[in-house]
């Protein structure tokens, strides 16, 4: 038996702005739109029943009045009612997001989001709110994942910062010159928000968000998530670490893991550059993680370090994929017996090699700028880039058979 469409209705007034995010729903299969050319204010009586017979509802706001607030409260007053969806404008207000939040509004996104994304929000809504109809995954073969990639070290200042931003320059591959095909869509997350320098690598401003997060306890929806990605030149977004000071352990494992989901939703590729704290707020990243990079050097106490946070990460993930990433010493034609010997404690291969160049390294740094701008023809630049296909073959490998997804 095939499984039954999702009942969307869209409120989209002719007077208002256009929701171009919603242009081709009609003609989804697993979609039942139903168009009404009216304010979500204006359904006076009959918003009942459009709550009662729909799965989900998505209406267009620019701002928010009380008789709005009026309609949503009384479609969540009855019974079984339909997830309320608000598309937002850019000109919207913070205290007019809150006013839909606490009103009855389940999710808030950014009127800038593309069709598929919608497309593909309101599914995963569909599922989360009835997962006997919709959550089988046969039966969403067209949902996109992105791919998740958390950076971490064996010791401070080895340098997992570099590797994490210029690694996400690299997978946006940007080199095909002649392909028709649009740069991978890669996203940047700085999770050590009290000392992270992904702002200062890309010479970017500090991001509030994650502090405002941990201060509040708000779970991030897709609106918040859209607000706080700062995008760079290049086409890379960038989620910044706080300028204010938070404790490590204010964040909750719920809101890492909205964020995460959030972020897969809309990227090809998820690189979190994770703090040097073992917090219990990474459980649910950890557990998405498609790939983990253990950036070290091959000094005794680093690999030594280094095999006890793999233990620590691969309880949370026993299917974790960890691979090693030997910063600041070019790859030796042979092995020599540290080398060895620590493969042997660490139980992988000493997989990627990034040659110390003080110099490359320097100049991207005072220039705000990647690896591959500032020294596109290093031996660190090409290194890098070297990572990053092998990081996107592994993933590749590993693509046809997806991780289940934990409800």
């Amino acid at each position: 038996m095939s499984e039954q469409p999702i009942k969307v209705a869209l409120l989209a007034p002719q007077d208002g702005s256009p929701v171009a995010a919603a242009e081709g729903l009609d003609k989804r299969k697993d979609l039942r739109l139903t168009k009404r050319s009216e304010h979500l204010s204006k359904v006076n009586g009959t918003g009942v029943a459009l709550a009662q017979s729909h799965d989900i509802i998505l209406f267009h706001a620019d701002s928010v009045n009380d008789a709005d607030l009026k309609a949503i409260t009384g479609m969540r007053a009855e019974g079984k009612s339909a997830k309320l969806v608000a598309i937002a404008s850019d000109a919207m207000k913070v205290t007019d997001l809150y006013r839909l939040k606490n009103a009855g509004v389940a999710e808030v996104i950014p009127d800038s989001i593309t069709p598929d994304d919608l497309y593909q929000q309101l599914m995963s809504y569909a599922r989360a709110a009835a997962p006997a109809a919709h959550a089988a995954p046969a039966a969403l073969p067209h949902m996109r994942r992105g791919r998740v990639i958390t950076v971490t070290q064996s010791r401070g200042g080895i340098g997992s910062t570099t590797v994490a931003a210029n690694l996400a320059d690299q997978l946006q591959d940007r080199r095909r010159r002649f392909s028709k095909t649009e740069p991978n869509r890669v996203v940047l997350v700085d999770l050590d928000i009290q000392f992270g320098t992904i702002a200062a690598a890309f010479d970017a401003p500090p991001n509030e968000v994650l502090y405002e997060l941990a201060v509040n306890g708000d779970i991030p929806d897709a609106f918040v998530v859209e607000e706080a990605l700062h995008r760079l030149e290049s086409g890379l977004s960038i989620l910044t670490a706080p300028d204010q000071f938070a404790p490590l352990d204010a964040l909750k494992p719920e809101q890492l893991k909205a964020l995460v989901a959030n972020l897969r939703l809309r990227f090809d590729y998820v690189i979190f550059d994770l703090p040097r704290a073992l917090v219990d707020w990474l459980a649910p990243l950890i557990e998405e993680t498609d790939l983990m990079l253990m950036v070290t050097d091959t000094s005794v106490p680093s690999i030594r370090q280094a095999r006890r946070l793999i233990n620590f990460y691969t309880e949370e993930n026993t299917d974790l994929e960890v691979q090693i990433v030997v910063n600041r010493e070019s790859k030796p034609t042979f092995k020599r017996s540290h080398h060895k010997a620590a493969e042997k404690v660490l139980e992988r291969q000493l997989l990627h090699w990034l040659p110390e160049d003080p110099h490359a390294a320097g100049r991207a740094l005072d220039h705000g700028v990647p690896l591959s701008k500032a020294a596109g023809r290093s031996a660190l630049s090409k290194s890098i880039y070297r990572l990053g296909r092998a990081a996107k073959k592994s993933l590749d490998e590993t693509k046809k058979q997806p991780k289940v997804v934990k409800e």
